[in-house]
C-alpha cells in the first residue's frame, strides 16, 4: 500500500523550497541515479475534469517510487507543494482553495530521482466559480445564478405555494425558505420539501447560517412577531420576548416585534429589525413608537442598535460584508427604496447610499455587491464596495451582471460560497 501525506506550501517569490532535509549524502544520490528507472509523473485530474469546479484539492503521484526523493506541483511555475525524503516519496495533495475563482493556471508535476528529473505533461487548469445567487423566481421557481450571470438550472421544491425568504444552508446542499407560512426544506436542486418548523400564528422570513446547520426565522407566537433559532431536530429556541426593552435617546422602548434575522458571516450575530414603543408614563417620548436595525449575538444576547442616529423608518433587506463589519439595508416599503444604509458594529449609520434596490446582497468572498434592479425585467447589477472601520460607499454606478440575468417578480437575494460539483 502506498503512503500518502499532504503537505502545503507555498512559495511567494517562485523559488522551489524543499520541507525538511534537502541534502543527500553523495554515494546515496549516486547509487540512486545509477538505476536509471524511468518515472513517471502523474497530476490527477478532479472528478469534474480541469474545470476545477468546487473541488478542495489536486493529488499529485509517481510510479515507481523506490528511487524517488523529491515530488512537487508547479502552478504557473511556482511550487506550491511537495513530498520529500527522508521517508517513502509515492504521492502527495495539495489544497486549491487559494486559487483565483474563474481564473485559468498552468499546472505541472517534477519528481526527482538520483539526478535525474521527470517532468509530468504541463496541463490548463480553469477555476470555477465557488459562490451563487439565489432568488425567489416567478410562480414557484429557486433561481440559481453564477457570479457571471450566467443561471444554473432551477427547481421546484414546492408543488403548491411561492417559496419565500429562499437562503442556501451550510454547503449548499438544500434550500431553506418560508411557504405557507411554514419553514420548509429542500434539497438542490429537486429534492422534496420537508417541513423544518411552524409557530400558531405563522412563520414569515428565516435565514440560515452560513457556517452552522442552525435555521433564524421570524414567527408569531401571538400578536407580536419574535425570533427563533432552530438547529436540525431540536426544538426551537426564543430568542426575543415580550417585555423585551432597549434605552433610545435616554427612553425605554419596549419592543412590539422583530422580523427578518440575518446571519453574519461567521454565524455568531443576527442583524435583525425591531419595531419598539415607548410605554413610561409621562417620558418624552411617551406613546412615540421605531423602527430599527439592530444587532445581536445569534443567541439572542447584547442587542445594539445600528440605527439610533437615523430618524424612524420602515427597514428591509439586510446584507453583510464578507468581513461582517458592514451590515447594508433598505428604507421604505416599495419596489424603489426611500434609501439605502450601512452601518457598522458600532452602530455608525451611513444613509443616502446611491442604490435603487428590490433587494441586494454583497459577495461572501469580495467588495462586491449584486442588486435587483427597479427596472421593468429587474436586470442584476454588480458594484463595488469600498469601506474602512468608519466609512463606506458605493464604487460607481453599477453594471449588468449579464445579458440574461433578471429577476422578474423577485425580491429576494441571497449569495453564498458554493460547494457543490
Amino acid at each position: 500500500m502506498r503512503r500518502t501525506r499532504k503537505f502545503e506550501l507555498r512559495a511567494s517569490n517562485g523559488e522551489r523550497r524543499l520541507p525538511g532535509s534537502t541534502v543527500l549524502p553523495a554515494l546515496l544520490l549516486l547509487l540512486l541515479g545509477a538505476c536509471g528507472e524511468k518515472v513517471e509523473v502523474t497530476i490527477n485530474a478532479p472528478s469534474s475534469g480541469w474545470e476545477v469546479y468546487g473541488v478542495e484539492t489536486l493529488s499529485v503521484t509517481c510510479h515507481p517510487v523506490r528511487n524517488v526523493y523529491y515530488l512537487e506541483l508547479l502552478i504557473d511555475s511556482v511550487v506550491v507543494g511537495a513530498d520529500t525524503y527522508p521517508g517513502p516519496v509515492s504521492s502527495f495533495e495539495w489544497n486549491v482553495a487559494g486559487l483565483r475563482e474563474a481564473s485559468v493556471h498552468r499546472l505541472q508535476a517534477r519528481a526527482v530521482s538520483g539526478s535525474r528529473e521527470y517532468l509530468s505533461s504541463e496541463l490548463t487548469a480553469t477555476v470555477g466559480y465557488r459562490s451563487r445567487l439565489l432568488l425567489d423566481g416567478s410562480g414557484d421557481s429557486l433561481w440559481v445564478y453564477r457570479p457571471d450571470g450566467k443561471r444554473d438550472t432551477g427547481f421546484v421544491p414546492l408543488a403548491d405555494g411561492h417559496p419565500a425568504s429562499p437562503r442556501f444552508s451550510v454547503g449548499c446542499d438544500s434550500v431553506v425558505f418560508v411557504s405557507h407560512y411554514k419553514l420548509y426544506e429542500a434539497a438542490v436542486p429537486t429534492g422534496q420539501a420537508q417541513v423544518l418548523d411552524s409557530v400558531e400564528n405563522g412563520i414569515y422570513s428565516c435565514d440560515a447560517s452560513p457556517v452552522s446547520h442552525l435555521v433564524a426565522f421570524e414567527g408569531y407566537p401571538a400578536a407580536t412577531a419574535h425570533l427563533f433559532l432552530k438547529g436540525g431536530v431540536n426544538p426551537k429556541v426564543q430568542l426575543t420576548h415580550e417585555g423585551d426593552f432597549v434605552l433610545i435617546d435616554s427612553s425605554q422602548f419596549t419592543c412590539t416585534g422583530n422580523s427578518s434575522p440575518v446571519f453574519s458571516p461567521d454565524g455568531t450575530k443576527l442583524a435583525y429589525f425591531r419595531r419598539s414603543k415607548c410605554l413610561v408614563s409621562g417620558d418624552p417620548h411617551e406613546n412615540e413608537t421605531r423602527e430599527d436595525a439592530f444587532l445581536m449575538n445569534s443567541n439572542g444576547s447584547n442587542p445594539v442598535n445600528l440605527s439610533a442616529g437615523v430618524d424612524d423608518a420602515y427597514f428591509t433587506g439586510f446584507t453583510w460584508t464578507f468581513d461582517g463589519k458592514w451590515v447594508l439595508f433598505r428604507a421604505g416599503t416599495g419596489a424603489v427604496p426611500d434609501a439605502v444604509l450601512a452601518a457598522n458594529m458600532s452602530g455608525h449609520a451611513i444613509a443616502g447610499l446611491p442604490l435603487s434596490a428590490v433587494a441586494m446582497a454583497c459577495s461572501p468572498e469580495d467588495s462586491t455587491l449584486v442588486f435587483i434592479s427597479t427596472g421593468p425585467e429587474q436586470p442584476l447589477y454588480s458594484v463595488g464596495l469600498v469601506w474602512t472601520s468608519d466609512t463606506l460607499y458605493v464604487g460607481g454606478a453599477g453594471a449588468p451582471l449579464g445579458s440574461d440575468a433578471h429577476a422578474q417578480g423577485a425580491s429576494h437575494i441571497d449569495w453564498v460560497k458554493y460547494a457543490g460539483q
